[in-house]
């Protein structure tokens, strides 16, 4: 079998997304009715638009964002590497209008005014029946209304709205925020990564740090950090290296349709792969399967995310960090087998790491391709590769043909091949999850 070389270069292309730590609410400005603007600490970024959605991240000061549309009191915005997540509203004052339009209503009993939506929070102070209060917004059994030059919570089952709106002054709804210092965003290195004097891969190293660093994050520029290291050396970091404190997990997945999905095309730029009788590169035909699996994956609903999508270099340590930054539901990496002699081998195999992780994947996977192929199915195997080795989700390498034999070829380079590998795994991967084997 062709050995996956362990290549020494960083990818110039990653096409996965950050997904960072939690942290305390801030506040934004927006800058124009397209883009906020985070002005103060840091601003927690949630997978769906309400309270109930996990955080998936935070942005800090100075990161612009772009608004890509509003439901009920929440924005979607787009993160670094386009990954779109969602912030509350009531995080939001806006510099353009002078006026934000609030609905009138009435307490029908005595209230208590909190800091926050919820019994726990800080009491501001009360409120006596019939007094007229100016409501922002509700959400989750609580209204937001102006108070004391601030804007504080109120219990919305005491109230009863009049039928009329108001203006109220943008400086009368100013957002209440913890009164605690700005916190110091930590970050850990995921492996071994250099430091450089600018954003981009073609800087200067300033510094080397060891897997597991702690750096101090300073600023964010694009998709690169300005950080500082534990003995005074500030640079720039890639921003898929870190992983940052508090990170939570995307919820898992029970259907195809929920899952995230990343597909590795094997080799690609300087690293060619195995090569057919004819000359013909591995790297070529992997990222032609690679996207006609993502292609159908996509169709049914999968969001699929590529370790590359053009003939780019692509190191291995890299590739399962992708997989983890986005908690992925399955890795797939696809390759081509080769021999030492050509012609003297045919058939594809599907290879597992770990068995308690991956070895279902594998299984449902293969089954499904050995229905319709009519290439030889060589079962499913272990597999000491890297890629997989280094995975922390469910995550398989395929073999699907061998590149120096004719008539495996004839097929590797055929897209109707490519066609019936991508609804195969479709179908496989539908079963594994239909059958309760996810993450």
């Amino acid at each position: 079998m062709r050995k996956i070389k362990q290549l020494r270069r960083w990818p110039l292309i990653l096409a996965f997304s950050l997904l960072i730590g939690m942290s305390a609410a801030t506040t934004v400005v927006l800058a124009n009715n397209q883009t906020l603007t985070v002005t103060s600490s840091v601003l927690n970024v949630r997978l769906g638009p309400g309270l109930s959605y996990e955080t998936m991240g935070q942005v800090q000061k100075g990161t612009s964002l772009t608004i890509l549309q509003k439901q009920n009191s929440w924005y979607q915005v787009r993160l670094a590497n386009n990954r779109v997540g969602w912030v509350a509203s009531w995080l939001v004052h806006q510099d353009e209008a002078t006026t934000n339009a609030a609905k009138v209503a009435r307490l029908k009993t005595n209230a208590n005014v909190r800091q926050y939506a919820t019994n726990t929070a800080k009491q501001l102070g009360t409120l006596s029946a019939g007094t007229a209060v100016n409501v922002l917004y509700q959400q989750h059994g609580w209204s937001q209304i102006a108070y004391n030059n601030t804007a504080a919570w109120v219990a919305s089952n005491l109230l009863e709205t009049t039928g009329t709106t108001t203006n109220v002054s943008v400086a009368q709804t100013t957002i209440a925020t913890a009164k605690t210092a700005t916190p110091t965003l930590q970050a850990t290195t995921m492996i071994a990564a250099n430091i450089r004097s600018a954003a981009g891969l073609n800087a200067p190293v300033v510094t080397r740090v060891a897997k597991a660093a702690k750096l101090t994050v300073l600023n964010q520029s694009g998709d690169w950090y300005h950080v500082r290291t534990a003995d005074n050396r500030t640079g720039y970091i890639a921003s898929w290296i870190l992983t940052m404190p508090g990170t939570t997990a995307n919820k898992t997945a029970t259907k195809l349709s929920e899952a995230t999905i990343v597909l590795d095309p094997g080799h690609g730029g300087t690293d060619t792969g195995a090569l057919s009788t004819s000359g013909k590169y591995e790297k070529t035909y992997t990222l032609q399967l690679a996207q006609a699996v993502g292609a159908k994956l996509q169709a049914a609903g999968a969001n699929v995310i590529y370790t590359r999508s053009n003939d780019t270099f692509v190191d291995l340590a890299p590739r399962p960090v992708v997989a983890a930054k986005v908690h992925a539901d399955a890795f797939i990496s696809f390759h081509f087998d080769s021999t030492a002699n050509a012609n003297t081998a045919s058939g594809f195999t599907t290879y597992y790491y770990n068995g308690t992780k991956d070895k279902a994947l594998a299984a449902y996977v293969n089954k499904a391709l050995g229905s319709n192929l009519t290439l030889t199915d060589r079962g499913v195997a272990f597999g000491n590769y890297e890629v997989l080795r280094d995975n922390d989700q469910p995550s398989i390498l395929m073999e699907m043909g061998y590149i120096n034999s004719d008539k495996d070829f004839r097929l590797i380079s055929s897209a109707a091949y490519h066609q019936q590998v991508a609804s195969d795994i479709v179908a496989g991967l539908n079963n594994y999850f239909q059958s309760g084997h996810h993450q």
